[in-house]
């Protein structure tokens, strides 16, 4: 026989260690059952069961103490632990003020004069967890609404998502360190409407709800002043930038949004499918924008010069297998004839700057951050934007709607790529951050 092998009893009926593993105070009753049926036989249960006869014996006097159950393992003596009266003192802290043990830590020190460390008063709590009570009844997360996206009319459902340019599945280590180099902003913000894949897009150094905020309030003002006039719904991850987990975030950003006509729509965690159109197209922006053209920016300002004119290519020259090879302009134009035309001319911002001039969010005030990130004005690189010249070149593209104006054709963008503006940018301080 092998050492350490154990060796089954021919007899056994019932193995006892099985039985114990999935609950102990029952395994003893049978034994206790079996041991009556059998005229009190001691061996015979212990044969049947697969166990010593001393264990027969140590159940037989869990039975006279009244408790079949298992005996705690905590030591009988315990000289360093925490006293009882601390113990309740910290549960009842806990279900009163409700801080974390950090928190508790200093307040009994400073107020109470108990000297008790975060993780003592961790233990406490998660030993006690059956008498602590949250002071906030747990909120039941919503049911996600249904969203058709093949019945959608233009302008009706837009998903906003947010693409990290430093994509290590997508750009050469070359490629990052040359945007780490150059100080690139590495967050673009996308807005695309589900009907027509037209899209609008903005860069950001930093991913806050400032600058998620801002980005709502940007594509609204977009739409709107173009004349998308139908009920706009936002599909949107669980992002903290787009209102996440906070309750606070939500009810607040719906409260804003709804006076627009607006309305937002959070998908379930972890199911990127449900903004699969937003999410295809950030592999589009990859393939044809920052995998060819990355080492070419040099600054934040050729960023946006360069994404002014992927844009223009994306909505206005691109075609898409799904709108029966049109681009997305033609096919929101087709859709919806009384459009501006000038919603084709999208101009990239950066939020950062834009969120700063808007001033303060109420109760999430956090742009201070970004005055010292951001460089002086005097440091800004600045491009020479000749708008009569844009205006001129606009006027000659208006003739043939499928063409892009002279000199924004992408990959072969020449001197002047710049678009014309909309007076929405203007009055929104947006062409000063070019």
């Amino acid at each position: 026989m092998r050492s350490g092998t154990r060796i089954l009893r021919q007899d056994v009926v019932i193995d006892y260690k099985c039985l114990r593993a999935i609950n102990p105070e029952a395994a003893r009753r049978a034994v206790l059952e079996y041991l009556r049926s059998c005229g009190h036989n001691v061996s015979r249960t212990a044969s049947v069961f697969g166990i010593n006869r001393p264990v027969v014996y140590d159940i037989l006097r869990k039975e006279r103490e009244g408790d079949l159950n298992d005996r705690s393992k905590v030591p009988h003596r315990q000289p360093r632990r925490t006293p009882q009266s601390v113990e309740d003192r910290i549960v009842e802290l806990k279900g009163n003020i409700g801080l974390g043990p950090k928190r508790l830590s200093r307040h009994l020190r400073q107020h109470e004069g108990l000297s008790v460390a975060p993780g003592t008063i961790r233990h406490v709590l998660r030993r006690n967890k059956h008498r602590t009570q949250s002071r906030l009844p747990k909120r039941r997360r919503e049911k996600r609404e249904h969203v058709d996206w093949y019945s959608a009319k233009p302008g009706e459902i837009v998903q906003i998502d947010l693409k990290h340019i430093r994509d290590r599945k997508a750009l050469s280590s070359e490629q990052m360190l040359h945007l780490e180099r150059c100080r690139i902003p590495n967050y673009q913000w996308s807005a695309l409407d589900v009907n027509s894949r037209f899209k609008l897009i903005a860069y950001s150094r930093e991913k806050s709800w400032n600058n998620g905020l801002c980005w709502y309030l940007w594509v609204i003002s977009w739409l709107r002043s173009h004349g998308v006039q139908s009920p706009i719904v936002f599909t949107v991850d669980n992002g903290e930038e787009f209102g996440g987990k906070s309750w606070m975030k939500v009810r607040d950003l719906r409260k804003l949004i709804s006076s627009f006509g607006c309305r937002v729509i959070q998908n379930h965690k972890g199911h990127c499918e449900e903004n699969a159109h937003v999410e295809r197209s950030h592999r589009t922006d990859d393939d044809e924008f920052y995998i060819p053209r990355v080492l070419n920016l040099r600054s934040e300002a050729d960023l946006l010069y360069e994404a002014m004119g992927y844009i223009y290519y994306y909505n206005n020259v691109r075609e898409h297998s799904s709108l029966e090879y049109r681009t997305p302009f033609a096919h929101l134009k087709a859709q919806l004839p009384h459009i501006d035309d000038s919603i084709r001319f999208v101009v990239p911002i950066m939020l950062d700057r834009v969120s700063i001039d808007l001033g303060p969010w109420s109760g999430y005030h956090l742009l201070a951050q970004h005055h010292t990130m951001l460089p002086s004005k005097s440091d800004r690189p600045r491009r020479t934007i000749d708008w009569e010249e844009i205006r001129l070149t606009t006027l000659h593209a208006t003739s043939s709607p499928n063409c892009a104006p002279h000199g924004v054709e992408f990959l072969g963008l020449g001197p002047n790529r710049m678009a014309s503006p909309s007076p929405v940018l203007i009055k929104h301080n947006a062409a000063s951050s070019l």
